[in-house]
Order: structure tokens, then sequence, then C-alpha cells
């Protein structure tokens, strides 16, 4: 090979190095460059790709603009809150390892997807196993602004078929409402058609808290007897009927009533007062001030009266001392006895805890019975949660003074006597949602004319008792069998039941006690 050739190789090898070289500092270079960039940014995709997805979203959406809020693009009908009774630690009824809670938000979720088919806006109170409060509940609904509001329950006790609860002075709205509800669900299938009912089980002047605090035509529907074989078939069965049915009723009632893109400002639900005060989903608010006719006491006797039912009955087994005091002292809102055809009302002194009203309360839910329960200051600030809790599930909470005087609130000076009610009055309302007490029980049972009067004009109604036993003490509490049937041979008309929820006898047969007296056809109700 001459020296021409040789050189010339030399220089294509040492040039192929450098090009080399070169490109490879080229990639060393923009491996650095774009690890930097990378920090700062990220492209998710192609850009051509995101070029043509704006473009596609510009042709979708040709007069879409920034300012556009999702409100503004809401083309719903109209907007209906559906709740979901109960949820969480409140399951309702029970029955056979039935949970209503449960059935509650199936049915829910079956009408909130058959309503978000038709256009309709739907808000619910839960969506899950969740607990919420009643005021909770009406606070969704009334934020919503929502144009209805349908509270979903399941029955449980005597009877059986399908009912549903509106208020006791329901508007035309609301009436066409149910009546809409009521006769779809009769098509879809269900065992009886109970009707339609105003106010509350116990009284038809009085209303469930959802109806009363809801700020648009509502109603509180109750699908058959948990406890009933064949209403829990038809639950089952015809669940996607009854979904459809209650959604078709809502959308009939808001198209004959015109409410497409109008929002219901409540007004025409007679003052709804703040929903602060809880209780049970589906119970009645017991929370009310009552408007008294005002008594001049200055004349009336002072003489301490000790109040007992005495054992003389007459044909229909109402004690007559009862009787008698009823005609005597029921101008001052006082009651010895009730009206009404086998009723009886269940009511519970708490002058101190013993460890039995959780378990009395417990009974009480199981068996779909409400009692009121009185207390005193002290006990409301010992146990708190107890006395939410009695007003949570729906009870009436009652006024035992604030420090149960054992000589008798007759006793005192008129001053000291207005002392002791309105101090725990005030009290109770202040520190549990402004829930306002109109019962007093007289410690002790010991009261003047005067201080019948005394009460009246503090607006408050006085429950005595048409039946009491020894059951207070708690070391010597008395035989379990001999009780119950004491309580049994004593069931009349308007009996006003008093027990002592330190009882540990009581708090055992009391659901012997409610079975055994509904058997004879005797109900309970609660006081208006």
């Amino acid at each position: 090979m001459n020296s021409r050739k040789k050189k010339k190789r030399i220089r294509n090898a040492v040039c192929i190095t450098i090009c080399l070289l070169l490109l490879l500092v080229t990639l060393f270079i923009i491996q650095l460059l774009t690890g930097a960039l990378g920090k700062f940014i990220k492209v998710p995709e192609p850009i051509n790709n995101a070029i043509d997805k704006l473009k596609q979203t510009e042709t979708q959406n040709p007069n879409k603009n920034d300012t556009e809020t999702p409100s503004e693009a809401d083309s719903s009908l109209f907007t209906v809150c559906i709740d979901a009774g109960h949820g969480g630690k409140d399951i309702g009824s029970d029955s056979d390892g039935r949970i209503e809670k449960d059935d509650n938000l199936k049915l829910s979720l079956a009408v909130e997807a058959y309503l978000k088919e038709k256009n309709v806006k739907v808000v619910m109170t839960r969506s899950d196993d969740t607990f919420l409060k009643l005021s909770a509940r009406c606070k969704v609904a009334n934020d919503a602004n929502a144009d209805y509001f349908v509270s979903l329950h399941r029955n449980k006790g005597e009877g059986f078929g399908v009912e549903t609860w509106i208020l006791s002075q329901a508007d035309e709205e609301t009436k066409t409402l149910a009546d809409n509800i009521m006769s779809g669900l009769e098509t879809a299938g269900i065992q009886r058609n109970r009707g339609v009912k105003q106010g509350t089980q116990g009284n038809s002047s009085k209303d469930y808290y959802i109806n009363l605090n809801s700020q648009m035509p509502s109603c509180i529907i109750e699908l058959g007897f948990l406890n009933v074989p064949e209403d829990n078939q038809l639950y089952d069965e015809h669940l996607a009927d009854y979904a459809k049915a209650i959604g078709d009723a809502i959308i009939k009632t808001a198209e004959a009533y015109n409410v497409s893109g109008v929002k219901t400002d409540g007004s025409d639900k007679n003052n709804i007062p703040d929903a602060n005060t809880e209780d049970a989903s589906g119970l009645p608010s017991t929370s009310h001030t009552l408007n008294n006719t005002q008594i001049d006491i200055s004349s009336l006797d002072t003489t301490i009266l000790d109040w007992g039912q005495g054992s003389n009955v007459d044909d229909q087994n109402r004690p007559g001392g009862c009787l008698q005091y009823q005609e005597k002292y029921g101008k001052y809102n006082a009651h010895f006895i009730s009206e009404g055809e086998k009723i009886i009302y269940l009511t519970f002194d708490e002058g101190y805890e013993y460890g039995c009203t959780p378990s009395i309360l417990d009974t009480l839910k199981e068996k779909n019975v409400k009692a009121v329960f009185f207390v005193t200051q002290p006990y409301a600030k010992e146990d708190p949660d107890l006395v939410q809790r009695i007003i949570d599930e729906g009870h009436m909470l009652g006024n035992h003074s604030v420090t149960h005087p054992a000589t008798g609130l007759p006793s005192q000076t008129v001053e000291q006597q207005q002392s002791e009610i309105m101090d725990n009055h005030n009290y109770i309302k202040e520190n549990f949602g402004g829930y306002e007490m109109h019962l007093f029980r007289y410690p002790a049972g010991k009261f003047s004319e005067q201080s019948l009067a005394i009460l009246n004009n503090c607006n408050y109604k006085s429950v005595f008792w048409s039946f009491a036993y020894l059951d207070y003490d708690v070391n010597n509490q008395p035989n379990e069998a001999e009780s119950l049937q004491k309580l049994i041979d004593r069931l009349h008309s308007g009996a006003i039941y008093l027990l002592h929820a330190e009882s540990k006898t009581n708090t055992a047969i009391l659901g012997d006690f409610i079975d055994q007296a509904r058997a004879l056809g005797f109900e309970f109700a609660l006081f208006d």
C-alpha cells in the first residue's frame, strides 16, 4: 500500500471517529436537557392529540364560555330530596335479622336512579350507611332548595301494608303528592293501602319532625311492616316497581303544580321553627310552647296535697280519685287521667341514673312506643348524652324541677316555685338545641291549687298519674312476675303510668307489658 492511500484511510478514520464523538456528545446534551425540562414540564400526551381533543370539545360546545358554572348548565326539571331513614348507629326497626336502615337505603338509591333517568335533580341525605340527625336531614333538603322531600321508612308492629304521613296542616300540594304516591304504590303491588295520614300516630294535631321542619311539601312513607313476611316478600320482589311508582308520583305532582324551574320558599309551612331539636328519623317533634290562659293566683288555696290514685275503681277500672281530681283541677291544665279509649300514656321519672335508662330506651325503640321522661336539672347535667338520646329518639322530655324538693313545690314561695320550673326549662332549652318542655311532674306528687295555677301561668301542663307502685327503691325491687301482673290488672282507658327509670324490675318487664297491653287492645300515645 502506497503512502497516499494510507494517509487517506487515516483521515477517513479520524473523521468517522470525530463524527461519532460529536453524535455521542449531542445525544448526551439532549438527554441532559430533556431530564432538566422534565422537572418543570409534564406533557401527558402528544401535542397533536391534545389539539385534536380541543377541536372536538369546541365542536361539541360551540357556545361554551369560561364563566359558565355547573348550576347554570343544570338542565334538570326540578329538585327532589330523598331521605333514606335511619343509618349508621341508628338501625331503625329490625326483625329476624332484617334491618330497616338497609331496606330504606336500597329503595332510596333505586328512586334516585329512576328520577335521574327522568332528568330530575336528586339530592340524597345519605347514600351509604351514615348516621344523620333529623335536623341535618332537613338541612340537606332546605339548603338544596328542593321542591319535594320524601323520607323512606319501614314499619313494625301490629298491622300490615303501606301508609304515608304528612303535615297535620298540610297544603293541597302536599296532599296531592302523598295521594299520588299511595296510588302508584297500590298499583305496583302492596298488601294494603293504609292511607295518607296527617299528624302523628299518637296525635293528629302534632307532626313528625321531618314534615314539620322541611321547607317544601314533604311526606314520610312507611313501606310495609318489617315483621310481616308478606310485606317483606312484596318489598323485595317489587323494589324497582316501588321506585318507579314513587318517582312517577313525584313527577306527576310537579307537573300538576308547574314547579319546573320554580323553587318553593316554604312560606306556607306554618312558620316553621329552626331545625335545631333532634329526634329519631320520622318521629314526632315534641318541642313546643303552650299559650295558657293566665290565672289570678292571689286567692287560691295553698294547702299542700299529696297525690295518690287510690285503690277504688269504677266499672271501667279507672281510679275514682283520678276522676274526681280531674274534674276538680282540670281547669288548671292538670292531668290525673286522660281521655282516649284504650289509650295508655307511658311516663318515666328521672331523678338520677341507675344504669337502666339505656335498656328502657332500647325496649321502647324495639316496640315503637314513645314515652315522657321527666328530668331534673342535675340529671340533665350529669347525663346529657342520655337526655339527648331521649330527644333524638322522639320521646318527650318533661320538667321534674331543678332540685326535686322533698317537701314539695308548694312549700316554697311563689318566686321559688317559678324558679324551680323555669330554671330547669331554660337550662334544657339552652343546652339541648332549643328544646322547650311543656309537661311538668310535681316532685313527690305534692301540689296545691295555687301551685297548679303557677305552673299553668308558666305555660305548662301538670301530669300526675293513674297508676304507680313501689318501684323506686333500688335496694328492694319488687318481684318481676307480680309487678307485670299488677301493671296488667290496672289497665284502663286514658291511663297515665308512672314508672321510675331506676327500677331494674321495670326495665325487665317493660317489653312484656307493652306486648300484653297491645294484645288486650290498648295502644300507647304521647301527650299533646
